[in-house]
Order: structure tokens, then C-alpha cells, then sequence
């Protein structure tokens, strides 16, 4: 799945799959009171499993002086990558880790 295109993508997945590497904000594409469309969707499934192995990630490495906020950068980067795909509906797999780190399918 990495790197596709998907072509039927609703403005609203989009949106999600954006908002789920803001911080905690993949949270948002768990809950019940988004659309089913969205909430069920594969698209926005990829996004938010990688904005939540990237937020544990993140929070794990904070507490990590020096070595850890280095690592930050990296998880930046991965973050930039995954908005970059979601915006231009393509699904997008975390390097390295990715596609052996499934949180929410």
C-alpha cells in the first residue's frame, strides 16, 4: 500500500487523514461522531496507524535527553512525509517500521 494513489477520496477523509499526524490529533479518527464513510475508510485507517505509532513514538523520545530530541527531528520529517501523501490522497507507510506496526486497522 505504500505510495498509492487512491483516486475516490472525499474531502472529509482527506481532512482526517491530515489531521492524524497534528499531534494527538489522530484521535479524531477514532470517534464515533465522524461520518462512517470517513471513520471506515482504508485511507484514513493507513493515516491515523501511522499518526499513532508516530505520537507514541514521539512521547517515548521525549523523555530521552539528547539522543531522543535528535530522534524528534526524524519523526518531524516522517510526519511532513505522511501529510504530504494524505494530501495528495497516496497512502503512505512509515519507514523501517511501518508495515510491521499495525495499531488500529
Amino acid at each position: 500500500m505504500d505510495n498509492t494513489s487512491v483516486s475516490d477520496i472525499t474531502g472529509k477523509q482527506k481532512v482526517f487523514a491530515i489531521l492524524a499526524y497534528c499531534g494527538i490529533l489522530w484521535f479524531l479518527g477514532l470517534l464515533n461522531i465522524i461520518p462512517s464513510d470517513v471513520r471506515e475508510s482504508a485511507y484514513v485507517k493507513n493515516h491515523v496507524n501511522n499518526g499513532m505509532i508516530l505520537f507514541i513514538l514521539e512521547m517515548f523520545l521525549a523523555c530521552i535527553p539528547f539522543v531522543g530530541w535528535a530522534c524528534e527531528v526524524v519523526i518531524i520529517v516522517f510526519a511532513v512525509m505522511g501529510i504530504i501523501a494524505a494530501a495528495t490522497n497516496k497512502y503512505f507507510s512509515i519507514p523501517v517500521i511501518g508495515e510491521k506496526i499495525k495499531l488500529y486497522w
